[in-house]
């Protein structure tokens, strides 16, 4: 038979079946105890349980006894608690019993020999055992005895049992098994079961601690807390699990898990004051590790119990002194669960000494350890407060969010009303500037094919002044019509080449001024793409690498991409973009200060040192770049390395061409001769620029600065017969729009074809305009946009 705290364990598993389903349940009542026999339970006991509380005790088997009260402990009386001990008593039955009795002690170890009547009924001959070394510890044990061990009147138990530690024997109950049976499960339920539960429903409420801390890593004290309750349960677990015959291995691993716990306990604490305590973080680092390193020595001398004896007040030390700051904490709680928090913190400190002070062999045989049933109770309380905690820092997270909220709310309306503002201004400067560049780029157009061939750079200089000035104006025109949304792609196929021949012509001469080389590596692909938009797109990007790249050059080309995309890039070797102002290339208004700075302020973000042809712009080109390529669905990459280069590319969906190249388009000197052109412009300088204009390239023109002469006009000529064959109207006018004058001429004259020249980038214009189906040219534009809108118009 094994008398083991394996078999304890499983009486007392099916001990808490029964609580789960009530405590002391009848169907419990009717399981029998282990080793019981069917038939003993409808057998009626013919005697009542019999109680020694003496007996006869000897160290040696063959010295004289002496008799000794029980329950005994071998250290009251000045005895070693370690060894082997021998006990003889004498049992008198008025019968011989007929049913299964049994012995139930409250202590006695686990390496014993048990006689009754000179039969063994328990354990093994302790002869040659050495109790230093597979001696055991004072446990519960049930001793099933067959009814024909025992006889009536005399009967004489012996009883021999080896001690490792805390020596001595309870009292010793003999009787009928079934009516023992109900009170040593019960015993065992209290003394086995309830702290192996208190410590698996602490576990539980740990590993809750720990999900925690794994869905927010912020909560590194509950986290630390989970992970102490959960050593600390498992010691206590392990502690019931491996009384019997236990190897060394095993009781130097429990122990270094209660080491590891009392050092968690004492960070967590630490933790706990918000502040860093980095002498005393080190000591306990220290300390831990040589506890630590005590442990494996004293496992590889077997000196162990020697090495507990003397790290275990040390440990206790530090686990109180780690306790400061967690009184500390409880200033701050409310006094219900403040004294709750000391409680819990007394009571665990106490149960520590008393377990300490047990496992010495100190106290009483019968006494049991504290610390199972105190330190579940204890870290459910801490626990309690650090979840309060927990739960009061969401809240305060909470009301910071609402806060928050208000205040984004708050700065996002603040924010529209700034951008409403900054686009009011915008408009209106753009518009007001709008009419004289448009006026000075029609004049010199004019002027440069009028002039001598000497005074030829002269003007040319001045129109590149004025195209820079026009490239401006267009880089707002085209921010404001991607805000306004009122820029549809058309999708089409686009030939590459045709398209990087129009670019060449239009950055080379600038590339060349500078003395670097403009390069773009003849292709055959096309892709599917809104002309217009991606024109714009690789204009941006060229002139952007052609303006920041002092040396080397600018090489752009196409490559394909997985077979259906094809990937244009433009590559320059101009001094880069640092990696962390990347995100702010796209931006609008934004740059780096010179070349020798990464630090981007606001204004164009180039990329490269300072520009070389003196115009840095405004900063847009990069942002309408990346909002085109996005209307588009293109994707758009950037590299860059500092004092390297850079390369922006843009991918587009693959086709096949099916377009002839296109040739430049190359008018001749009177393209609008015979045409009868009407202008309404209200800006005299505009009015008369445009004039020359289209009387250079043959046109009879009209022109009027309002809706009312145009009327005049018109009475003056048949109804349905204007005399217009384009007119050409701005459409913000003093008193009228051009939505009005054209509806005025078409009224009276039938259809007419028109051209809107407008100066407006308010996002509302903007949709008006393309809402209207009508042919818009934007100030400012040259002569060769204009002649493009006119062919387009009368089409």
């Amino acid at each position: 038979m094994k008398a083991a705290a394996t078999r304890c364990t499983a009486a007392a598993l099916r001990g808490l079946l029964g609580l789960l389903v009530g405590w002391c349940a009848p169907a419990w009542a009717q399981e029998p105890p282990p080793e019981r026999p069917a038939a003993a339970a409808t057998a009626a006991p013919i005697a009542t349980a019999v109680e020694l509380k003496e007996a006869l005790f000897a160290r040696d088997a063959h010295a004289a006894p002496l008799p000794v009260p029980l329950p005994d402990t071998w250290s009251a009386r000045g005895l070693d608690d370690t060894g082997i001990g021998h006990y003889r008593a004498r049992i008198t039955l008025a019968a011989a019993p007929t049913t299964m009795w049994a012995l139930c002690l409250a202590r006695l170890s686990e390496v014993h020999e048990v006689r009754l009547n000179g039969w063994l009924v328990s354990g093994a001959a302790l002869d040659r055992i050495d109790p230093a070394v597979a001696g055991g510890q004072p446990t519960m044990q049930w001793i099933s005895v067959p009814p024909h061990l025992l006889r009536a009147g005399v009967n004489h138990l012996e009883l021999s049992a080896a001690y490792s530690r805390r020596g001595g024997l309870s009292t010793v109950v003999l009787g009928p098994a079934d009516a023992m049976a109900e009170d040593y499960l019960t015993r065992l339920r209290l003394s086995v079961m309830l702290p192996i539960w208190l410590n698996v429903a602490g576990a539980a409420l740990a590993v809750f601690m720990l999900l925690i801390w794994w869905r927010r890593r912020s909560e590194a004290l509950l986290g630390g807390f989970g992970t102490l309750w959960v050593l600390i349960a498992a010691c206590n677990i392990a502690h019931y699990n491996m009384v019997d015959g236990a190897s060394l291995l095993a009781v130097a691993t429990v122990y270094a898990l209660q080491l590891v716990a009392g050092a968690l306990l004492c960070r967590t604490a630490m933790a706990l004051t918000g502040q860093r305590h980095p002498i005393a973080a080190g000591v306990l680092q220290v300390s831990t590790v040589v506890l630590l390193a005590m442990v494996v020595w004293g496992w590889m001398t077997d000196t162990l119990e020697e090495v507990r004896a003397v790290s275990y007040p040390m440990l206790f030390i530090g686990v109180a002194l780690s306790l400061v700051p967690l009184w500390q904490e409880t200033r701050r709680l409310r006094p219900p669960l403040r004294w709750a928090l000391v409680a819990a913190v007394v009571l665990s400190m106490l149960s520590g000494l008393h377990d300490y002070v047990n496992w010495r062999g100190m106290t009483s045989v019968m006494d049991a350890y504290w610390l199972p049933y105190a330190l579940p109770v204890s870290l459910a309380i801490v626990g309690g407060v650090l979840i309060k905690r927990l739960v009061g820092a969401l809240h305060q997270v909470e009301q910071l969010n609402a806060d928050l909220e208000r205040r984004v709310v708050e700065r996002t309306e603040a924010l529209q009303q700034a951008n409403q503002a900054k686009t009011r201004f915008l408009t209106a400067a753009s518009h007001d500037l709008r009419q004289p560049v448009v006026t000075i780029g029609l004049l010199i157009d004019l002027l440069r094919e009028q002039v001598p061939i000497a005074l030829r750079p002269m003007t040319d200089r001045v129109n590149e002044a004025v195209s820079s000035m026009e490239e401006l104006l267009k880089g707002l025109l085209d921010l404001s019509r991607l805000e306004a949304g009122t820029m549809r792609p058309r999708v089409q196929t686009v030939a590459l080449q045709p398209l990087f021949d129009a670019i060449a012509s239009h950055d080379g001469e600038t590339a060349r001024r500078k003395g670097i080389r403009l390069h773009f590596r003849p292709t055959s692909e096309a892709v599917l793409s809104d002309p217009v938009m991606l024109e714009q797109i690789l204009r941006n990007l060229v002139s952007n690498a052609v303006r920041y790249t002092e040396r080397g050059g600018v090489l752009v080309g196409a490559r394909r991409c997985g077979g259906t995309a094809l990937r244009i890039e433009v590559w320059d070797t101009g001094h880069g973009i640092p990696v962390a102002h990347q995100h702010t290339v796209f931006e609008e208004f934004v740059q780096l200060a010179d070349q020798h700075s990464d630090r981007p302020v606001a204004r164009q973000f180039g990329h490269g040192s300072g520009s070389g042809d003196g115009s840095r712009g405004l900063g847009l080109g990069l942002s309408i770049v990346q909002r085109s390529a996005a209307l588009l669905g293109h994707r758009l990459h950037l590299r860059s390395r500092v004092n390297h280069g850079s390369c922006f590319s843009i991918t587009a969906p693959r086709t096949q061409s099916h377009l002839p190249p296109l040739a430049s388009l190359i008018g001749d000197q009177r393209p609008l001769k015979g045409l009868r052109l009407t202008v309404v412009e209200d800006e005299p300088a505009v009015q008369a620029a445009l004039r020359a204009r289209l009387e250079a390239w043959g046109a009879t023109v009209e022109t009027h600065d309002g809706l009312v002469p145009l009327r005049h006009r018109l009475a003056s000529r048949p109804r349905g017969h204007a005399g217009i064959d384009l007119l050409i109207t701005d459409h913000r006018l003093r008193g009228a729009t051009g939505i009005e004058v054209i509806e005025a001429v078409r009224r009276y004259g039938g259809p007419v074809p028109v051209l809107v020249i407008t100066g407006d980038t308010a996002p509302d214009d903007l949709a008006l305009m393309a809402a209207s189906g009508l042919q818009v040219l934007h100030k400012p534009f040259r002569a060769d946009a204009l002649l493009a809108a006119i062919t387009h118009a009368l089409v």
